[in-house]
């Protein structure tokens, strides 16, 4: 079977976006044919758009390429998170060091909101395991910011412990 004309001289896109004009098949090979300076008759028109197979591939490739798109959006806005929460920690860190334990409570109590905006974030997140890879790299940074997080949270605790301060947490 021979190559179709539309494909055979790139016109695709200018086809497709005839044809979202509203254009028809007279009207798409005319055009076609004066731009290529080929002759696209009207039947290689019909059979270009009714095999479609080609259409519909790039349909399916700009749809991957949002998802894709949505996807890196989802991703940024969590590792945004992680960022908010590692500051809260740090900040708890100083807070503790400066003998400023409500400030410190204050700032794990950010990091815990925190870390739970990011638990429902990523409840919106699960899906199909096949939508997106991504999801599984960004499920292994959360295990890992987690993991910082408590540690982070025992070693204020046992610093807390340390200075003979415990019940100034309270206040």
């Amino acid at each position: 079977m021979r190559i179709n004309n539309i494909i055979k001289h790139d016109l695709e896109t200018r086809a497709k976006g005839l044809k979202a004009e509203g254009r028809t098949l007279e009207e798409i090979s005319k055009v076609l044919t004066e731009e290529a300076k080929k002759p696209i008759s009207i039947s290689t028109v019909y059979r270009y758009f009714e095999s479609n197979e080609k259409a519909l591939v790039q349909a399916i490739e700009k749809s991957d390429k949002l998802k894709a798109k949505v996807a890196d959006a989802e991703i940024n806005t969590i590792t945004k998170r992680v960022e908010i929460i590692d500051e809260f920690l740090t900040i708890a860190d100083q807070a503790v060091s400066c003998g400023d334990f409500r400030a410190a409570v204050m700032a794990l109590r950010g990091a815990t909101e925190a870390q739970d905006s990011l638990d429902e974030r990523l409840g919106k997140l699960k899906g199909p395991t096949n939508t997106n890879i991504n999801i599984l790299n960004v499920q292994e940074a959360v295990t890992s910011a987690r993991e910082m997080l408590t540690s982070r949270i025992a070693g204020i605790a046992t610093r807390v412990g340390e200075s003979g301060n415990i019940g100034q947490l309270d206040r």
